[in-house]
């Protein structure tokens, strides 16, 4: 008995391995959330000039000639079709 409470002390012991397998761990999911934090920033950042950009455009030119190129730059999008049994107004 003394000889598996021996063994079984030794198998749970924290050895270098065991301990730079826990480590290991910890450091490639801090080492993604970082990542996360820049991806999030690099979007924020992207956001944020658009933002001034544009509101630098309105400053300068005026709400209506923007608002104009915006509308123009947008692609036309496809009317809504209904299914051929529903009836508008209905």
């Amino acid at each position: 008995m003394l000889e598996w409470l021996r063994r079984w002390a030794l198998s749970h012991a924290p050895t270098p391995e065991k301990e730079a397998e826990k480590a290991l761990y910890e450091a490639r999911l801090a080492l993604y959330r970082a990542e996360q934090r820049v991806r999030d920033a690099l979007i924020y950042a992207e956001y944020y000039r658009e933002r001034v950009s544009f509101l630098q455009r309105v400053k300068d030119e005026g709400i209506e000639n923007v608002a104009d190129m915006r509308t123009m730059r947008q692609s036309p999008q496809p009317a809504l079709r209904l299914h051929p049994k529903v009836a508008p107004g209905e």
